[in-house]
Order: C-alpha cells, then sequence, then structure tokens
C-alpha cells in the first residue's frame, strides 16, 4: 500500500511541476484563441509568452508572425518573421511572410531584398519567385505606359533572371513586345511622310527595324525556352510581317 500511495503522490507531484511552467498559461491561452480564430487575442497572448521564455519557443515565434499578420500588425509580423527566419523555421514561409508584411507597409525596397534573400536561400520556390515577378511585372508595365522604354526595360529584365521557366518566358515576351510595340509605332508615325520625305522615312524606319530587332533577339529566347507557347509563336508572326 505504502509503494501504491507513493506512485500516486509522484504522478500528482509532476502533474503539479508541468502545470507551473512558466508562461504555460499565456501559451495554452493562445493556443485556444487560434482555435477560435480570435488572432488578436492569440497574437496578445503569445507575446506575453515569449517575455516570459525569452522567445526561446521557435513554433510559437512563427505563430506570432502568423497572428499579428492576420490582425494587420505588419510591423510585428515583419519582426518575428524575421526572427523565425534567424531561427531557422518555416524558413520558407518566414520570408515569404516578411516580405508580405514590408509590402502592406510600402517598404519596396525591403521587400525586394528579403524576397532575393529568400531565394539565394530556397532558389526555385515558386511562391517567393511570384511576388519577385508580380511586383517586377507590374513596375515593367507601369513605366511602358508612361513611355519610359529603359526603366520598362530594366524591370522586365529582372523577371528574366528567375529559375522558374515560365517566368522567364513571360520576361522575354514582355521585352519583345516591349520593343516591337515601339519599333510599330515608330513606323506608324513616319507613314505620313512616307512619300513626301524619304529620307527621313528611312531614318525612322532604321530606328523601327533597331526595334524589331532586338524584339526578335528576345522572342528566340523565350522560344528556346518553351517552342510551344502560343504568345510567343503570335509575336514573332506578327514581328516577322512587320519586318518585311
Amino acid at each position: 500500500m505504502k509503494r501504491i500511495a507513493f506512485l500516486i503522490l509522484s504522478v500528482l507531484l509532476t502533474a503539479s511541476v508541468f502545470a507551473q511552467d512558466p508562461g504555460a498559461t499565456e501559451k495554452n491561452a493562445g493556443n485556444a484563441a487560434v482555435k477560435a480564430k480570435n488572432y488578436a487575442e492569440a497574437f496578445k497572448q503569445y507575446e506575453a509568452y515569449l517575455k516570459i521564455v525569452n522567445n526561446n519557443d521557435k513554433p510559437t515565434v512563427y505563430n506570432t508572425a502568423f497572428c499579428a499578420n492576420k490582425i494587420k500588425n505588419y510591423a510585428a509580423a515583419e519582426k518575428y518573421f524575421d526572427m523565425s527566419i534567424k531561427n531557422n523555421y518555416k524558413a520558407a514561409s518566414s520570408y515569404l511572410g516578411k516580405a508580405q508584411a514590408q509590402r502592406s507597409q510600402n517598404k519596396t525596397a525591403e521587400m525586394l531584398t528579403t524576397l532575393q534573400d529568400g531565394m539565394k536561400a530556397f532558389p526555385g520556390n515558386m511562391k517567393l519567385e511570384t511576388m519577385y515577378a508580380t511586383h517586377y511585372m507590374k513596375e515593367g508595365q507601369k513605366f511602358q505606359k508612361a513611355g519610359n522604354e529603359a526603366k520598362a526595360e530594366e524591370n522586365y529584365m529582372k523577371v528574366t533572371t528567375l529559375t522558374t521557366k515560365s517566368f522567364k518566358t513571360q520576361g522575354l515576351v514582355s521585352l519583345a513586345g516591349l520593343f516591337f510595340n515601339n519599333g510599330a509605332k515608330i513606323l506608324q508615325d513616319a507613314n505620313p511622310i512616307a512619300n513626301t520625305d524619304k529620307e527621313k522615312y528611312e531614318s525612322e524606319k532604321a530606328k523601327a527595324m533597331t526595334d524589331f530587332k532586338k524584339a526578335k533577339e528576345y522572342l528566340v529566347q523565350a522560344q528556346s525556352l518553351e517552342p510551344d507557347n502560343q504568345d510567343v509563336k503570335d509575336l514573332m508572326k506578327q514581328l516577322n510581317d512587320a519586318m518585311k
């Protein structure tokens, strides 16, 4: 009987020790709040817990970042995702979360650095490359619409550096389209003087041909990556017709 009583006492003492673990109450409350999708309360409880344990809980650091993002506390999300990266815990997702938090704070330069660091650590990561490509495609389109050919080219070129074949092709097709459209516009503007000022017309035509040739170089590269891409085929046909 004494032995049985001792075993029961030991179990009770052990349970008591676990119940008194520092921060257990806060962490459990945070977990319960997440299950209830009360992310504001979860964030509050997790932060309190992490202060108690001096941030020495890798999964909870990540979960705190997740909750911060949910409640649009982007500065805190950036902070905790950065900690998660340094902890090497769900690092690819943490790079993405940090970049998204920076984008939400209009910290574009920092966002791009985070994405570049993430892609270097995780080559070919589709989510990181998608965010990177989307940014530069939008920037390229913005500058192209504004008539800034040089800046448009600079941004589209960034997309061609990615490892995902579809993104590289998209960047090359955008570059080809940029120079094709520019050449076509030069020819269109020059058409009225085709018979009245042949010398100037020939000069403008030469400029257009330079752009067409540049467009073709990019299309040939795109074809080598995706020979069956219909956008590439269609643009190549238009380009060949324009160069005749």
